[in-house]
C-alpha cells in the first residue's frame, strides 16, 4: 500500500502516518514546513519507507509523478470567534485550506491518475461532528466541514461505477493541539487520536466490498464542564 497524506504535522496525521508505517505502508508526507514531520518520521524517512515534501506555497499546486492507493487530506484551520469578529481575510483562508485547496488537489490528482478498473483508490478526508451539526463561534469551520459532507456525497455518485472510494471521517472532539482550543468539554472525555487513526486505517485495508462513506467517531458519553 501507498499512501500520500497532506498536512502531515498535525495531531491525526500524525497517528495516521505512525500506524501506516506500521502496517507497512509506504507514506509520502507533504507540509508546508517540514520541522515537526521530519522529526516525528525520522527513522522511516531514513530508512526510505517514507518521503517527506514541502509544499510551502500550497496544497492545491502540488503534484507527484504516481499515483497512490489512499490519500488522506488532514489540513485544516480551526480559531473559534464569532463571526461578526472575524476578519474577512481569515474566513478565506480558512475555507481555502480546508475546502478550496482539498477540492482543487483531489481534482488534479484524478485528472492525472483516473480510475482503472480493478484497482482500488481511497480519497480520504477528515470531517467532524461538525459537518453535522452547528456550534456556536466556528461557523467558518463548520461550514468546511459540512462542504466536505457534499463533496464526498457528489464524488462518490460522480464514480459510483469505478473502483475510486470518497471517506468522510468525522469525529467528536480529540485530545490535540485543535481539541485545546474548544471550550465547554470536559477534555477527559476527549478522543485519543491514536484511536480514530486505527479506525480509519482499518476501514480503508479492508478488502471486502463493504464501503461506508460517511464514518461517524465519538465517544458514548460526552462531558461538560460544570456538568
Amino acid at each position: 500500500m501507498k499512501a500520500l497524506l497532506f498536512g502531515a504535522s498535525g495531531g491525526l496525521a500524525t497517528e495516521i502516518g505512525r500506524q501506516g508505517l506500521a502496517a507497512g505502508w509506504h507514506m509520502d508526507f507533504v507540509t508546508r514546513s517540514g520541522g515537526q514531520a521530519g522529526n516525528v518520521f525520522a527513522a522511516a524517512l531514513a530508512s526510505g519507507q517514507a518521503r517527506l515534501f514541502i509544499a510551502s506555497q500550497g496544497y492545491a499546486g502540488f503534484e507527484l509523478a504516481e499515483a497512490h492507493d489512499a490519500v488522506f487530506f488532514t489540513q485544516a484551520l480551526f480559531a473559534p470567534r464569532p463571526l461578526a469578529e472575524t476578519p474577512v481575510g481569515r474566513i478565506v483562508e480558512e475555507i481555502n485550506v480546508g475546502l478550496s485547496e482539498i477540492i482543487a488537489s483531489t481534482a488534479a490528482l484524478l485528472a492525472r491518475y483516473p480510475p482503472v478498473a480493478g484497482q482500488r483508490r481511497d480519497f480520504c478526508y477528515i470531517g467532524s461532528t461538525s459537518s453535522y451539526a452547528g456550534f456556536r463561534n466556528t461557523a467558518v469551520y463548520c461550514a468546511v466541514k459540512h462542504g466536505l459532507l457534499g463533496f464526498i456525497r457528489a464524488m462518490n455518485d460522480e464514480y459510483a461505477q469505478t473502483d475510486t472510494r470518497f471517506w468522510l471521517f468525522s469525529m467528536g472532539t480529540m485530545d490535540t493541539e485543535m481539541g485545546a482550543k474548544v471550550t465547554g468539554q470536559d477534555a477527559a472525555s476527549y478522543l485519543k487520536p491514536a484511536d480514530v487513526a486505527a479506525r480509519i486505517i482499518a476501514a480503508i485495508a479492508e478488502r471486502s466490498n463493504i464501503f461506508e462513506p460517511e464514518v461517524i467517531l465519538r465517544r458514548r458519553t460526552i462531558r461538560l464542564l460544570g456538568g
